[in-house]
């Protein structure tokens, strides 16, 4: 029996062999054969992002079905301005300004703000707002929702320019979270006006010849106008007569407010005057009716121009003050000198002529004040002044008794500015030549004609003072180091810049010098307004200032120099600061002007207790 179990065991062992042998006949180690593991948790990952997927496909698809996505990609409210673009001045124009909702679904909140330009006036708005000035609050606005706002007013504005209505809408649609904006603009031409103007002015005019210009403005609106001014732009050489009192000029513009204009009325500007000798040619006078903006621009509903013709006069007259013919501003104190000139330019001879010199105040000068000093009055020609007036007839010169063609003469007259001690504020005058004509030939005319004015205006009596002490004025040293300076040894300065006036605003003030090469910085500075600073390279000391007040009349900085003398300095005085510049701009009279003052030195002039200890001393 164990025998056949033997034998049976050697037939599976034969068995096994013949199934594990390899191509060689060798059998494998089976004892060292690895497990084979197991993939489950792979399948696990795969199945559960593939049920992820499904879940975000499926959700996907729910929100396109039930949420639709819609981005507005043009105006989801829809705004639309109804009205004229070409614009009638002072005449009421209406604009209707109509909104839709053109989304697919309710618009949860809607506003619309309109936004016209500055000058229009309103006198009607349909509905009205509520809360803020022309801003609109719709609320809620279903589908195809819609309406209508009615605004109504008048145009005020220049005459040919280019403007614009907008209105903004602010929208949220019911399915989103943020707002959107939408945007209607309408571009207004100012083509035409309801004022009708009217210039008349003369054919032909003599220099010398009283004339007048007449503008007409009439209202043929339907609504009043209020707040309106007549400018009328004067020709060159034109002067306004004495008469011309309702208004005001400002250059050339003669400016003229008036009254309330009413439906179909109308009113009348008239200037009168003369025109300047020595002018001639074609004149152009321009008139202009319209209102000033909230910014002080003016803006012209109403505009009208015509030339004529200024004829050759009989005498031409010229005056220069310092050489120039123009307005100017003079310092106090200053040298003034008259040129007058003359020469007749007809074909015969004038007689009788008189020549007179005006010095006469400007309406910001008080009437009280004097002009000039009269005092220093020196006449080549031997005139009599009488107040402000120079006169010169055939008794002082002979020629101006018969004066032939293209005969001509000069006249030289010098007088000084006023002492600052008698200035005012705003001080200035007009000096004007005229002649009187007695006869042109053998008929007697008595024409006037005049020059062409210069206005002469007083600069600020702005001083600029420079000092050095080493003591105070109460004695107390404010310097350091020996006194005498000596040479090799550092002597410590101080310098005093001060800027003093009585009239007028000083813009820009500036106020430099520069160290010389013995000298140094030690940077001690005391300011009352302004900046002080020191540039090493060019080794300049600066004061600058934005802006010194008319009400300021004197502001003072100081700092320290220190100086460390030498052998060339020795026995002598050293240099403490060179040349000081202060230059600063008048604001009343918009002019720079500039002011020097001396190099300082140890010789201090002004310091009692250091007189005497100025020149540099030896070791």
């Amino acid at each position: 029996m164990s025998k056949k179990k033997h034998n049976n065991a050697e037939e599976i062992e034969s068995g096994l062999t013949a199934i594990y042998r390899d191509d060689g006949g060798d059998v494998p180690d089976l004892t060292k054969l690895e497990p084979v593991k197991s993939r489950w948790w792979l399948y696990t990952i795969l199945a559960g992002m593939t049920f992820v997927f499904v879940l975000v496909a499926a959700a996907w698809a729910g929100f396109s079905l039930f949420k639709p996505f819609r981005g507005f990609t043009g105006q989801g409210l829809e705004l639309q301005v109804e009205g004229p673009e070409s614009v009638s001045l002072g005449q009421e124009t209406t604009y209707f300004i109509n909104y839709r909702n053109r989304t697919s679904e309710p618009i949860a909140s809607a506003e619309l703000r309109i936004s016209f330009p500055s000058d229009f006036v309103v006198s009607e708005l349909d509905p009205r707002p509520v809360g803020e000035e022309m801003t609109w609050k719709l609320g809620a606005l279903p589908v195809e929702g819609r309406g209508t706002i009615k605004i109504r007013g008048v145009f005020t504005g220049a005459l040919g320019t280019t403007t614009a209505l907008q209105v903004v809408g602010s929208y949220r649609p019911a399915s989103f979270n943020s707002d959107f904006e939408a945007l209607a603009t309408k571009v207004l031409q100012y083509a035409n006006s309801v004022l009708n103007g009217t210039l008349i002015v003369p054919a032909k005019v003599l220099p010398g010849d009283r004339v007048a210009f007449s503008y007409a403005i009439e209202n043929a609106g339907e609504t009043p106008f209020e707040g309106l001014e007549s400018r009328i732009t004067l020709p060159e050489g034109f002067q306004l007569d004495a008469t011309s009192t309702n208004g005001t000029i400002d250059g050339r513009v003669w400016r003229v407010p008036l009254p309330v204009l009413a439906a179909g009325a109308s009113t009348t500007v008239v200037v009168r005057g003369s025109f300047a000798s020595g002018v001639s040619g074609e004149a152009h006078v321009v008139a202009e009716t319209g209102r000033t903006s909230s910014e002080g621009a003016f803006l012209p509903s109403q505009r009208t121009e015509t030339s004529f013709t200024v004829l050759a006069g009989d005498l031409s007259l010229k005056l220069v003050v310092n050489g120039n013919d123009t307005d100017q501003a003079i310092a106090y104190g200053s040298p003034l000198r008259f040129g007058i000139s003359y020469e007749n330019t007809a074909t015969e001879d004038l007689r009788d002529v008189t020549l007179r010199l005006r010095v006469e105040a400007v309406s910001s000068t008080p009437g009280t004040a004097p002009l000039v000093d009269w005092a220093t009055l020196e006449d080549n020609a031997s005139g009599t002044r009488k107040g402000n007036v120079i006169t010169w007839g055939k008794e002082q010169v002979v020629a101006l008794k018969r004066l032939p063609p293209r005969e001509d003469g000069f006249i030289d007259v010098g007088v000084t500015a006023l002492q600052r001690s008698a200035g005012f504020p705003s001080l200035a005058f007009r000096v004007t030549l005229e002649a009187e004509i007695g006869a042109v030939g053998s008929e007697t005319v008595k024409r006037v004609v005049k020059s062409a004015p210069i206005t002469l205006r007083y600069l600020t009596d702005a001083t600029a003072d420079v000092e050095a002490r080493y003591f105070s004025e109460e004695g107390a040293p404010i310097g350091s180091g020996p006194l005498p300076p000596v040479v090799g040894q550092t002597t410590t300065y101080r310098i005093q810049w001060t800027v003093s006036k009585k009239f007028h605003e000083l813009k820009d003030m500036k106020m430099s010098a520069s160290l010389p090469k013995i000298a140094s910085w030690p940077g001690a500075t005391v300011v009352d307004a302004g900046e002080v600073s020191y540039d090493e390279q060019t080794r300049t000391v600066r004061w600058m200032l934005n802006r010194l007040p008319a009400i300021v009349n004197e502001s003072t900085v100081t700092f320290s120099v220190a100086i460390t003398p030498t052998e060339a300095d020795a026995n002598r005085f050293a240099q403490l600061l060179g040349e000081t510049r202060f230059e600063a701009t008048d604001a009343e009279t918009a002019t720079l002007f500039t002011r020097t003052a001396p190099a300082l030195t140890t010789d201090l002039e002004n310091d009692e207790a250091a007189q005497g200890k100025g020149v540099v001393r030896k070791p």
